[in-house]
């Protein structure tokens, strides 16, 4: 597994008349607070879960619509599983307009059901906003305490690599992708900077609104 350094901003530049680029985060920071806004709006209730539910949903739909699609049709069953199972299974007030429902049930059911919605549109974003390499690049970072366990993160990062790579082969028809990745992994090498700083807190916002409300 290799690194390879940013070349976004190569020395020399910043010339008069030069537009200066804002190095992106570095793919963990964009991972904890996609798990932050996976935690602040699926702790919610009521209203507010169905609304950070629909947000979170059309920004996915407009931003990934494609990775959104794609994790709601594999994701049907389970839908449809825990639709039936909390709407149909849980003892309530009866409804006459839907035989063998339960208002509960059903209200149960649609907590859930935004809940999962929510996940499945933060991945969707996280697979649209980062490539392979920096996906994994990002949890190999977020995996560093496993090495006092002597868990190996590289090993780890490669399997991810391997899964992510064998997913998007057969969404897109292309094999022997996973074979490439097996050879040589490149992962993206970045320093802290400003767009991390911002990430960081509104990560910590995120955590301390959703555990203080």
């Amino acid at each position: 597994m290799t690194a390879s350094a940013d070349q976004s901003c190569p020395p020399g530049a910043g010339a008069p008349g030069d537009v200066i680029a804002v190095k992106r985060p570095y793919p963990a920071s964009l991972i904890l607070l996609g798990l932050a806004v996976l935690f602040a709006a699926s702790s919610r209730d009521g209203t507010a879960l169905l609304l950070g539910s629909f947000g979170l949903a059309l920004t996915a739909l407009i931003a990934a619509s494609s990775h959104l699609g794609l994790l709601l049709r594999r994701s049907r069953w389970l839908l449809l599983t825990m639709l039936v199972m909390f709407g149909w299974f849980t003892p309530g007030t009866p409804l006459s307009g839907i035989p063998g429902a339960s208002q509960e049930g059903l209200l149960l059911a649609a907590q859930n059901l935004a809940r999962l919605l929510i996940a499945l549109s933060i991945v969707a974003l996280m697979l649209k906003a980062l490539p392979v390499p920096d996906l994994v690049a990002g949890m190999r970072a977020l995996l560093v305490p496993l090495e006092l366990l002597n868990v190996s993160r590289d090993r780890i990062a490669v399997r991810l690599a391997l899964t992510l790579n064998e997913v998007e082969s057969s969404r897109h028809g292309v094999r022997g992708e996973a074979e490439r990745v097996a050879a040589t992994l490149t992962l993206p090498a970045s320093g802290f900077g400003v767009a991390d700083a911002i990430a960081g807190a509104l990560t910590v916002a995120l955590l301390v609104g959703a555990w203080l409300a």
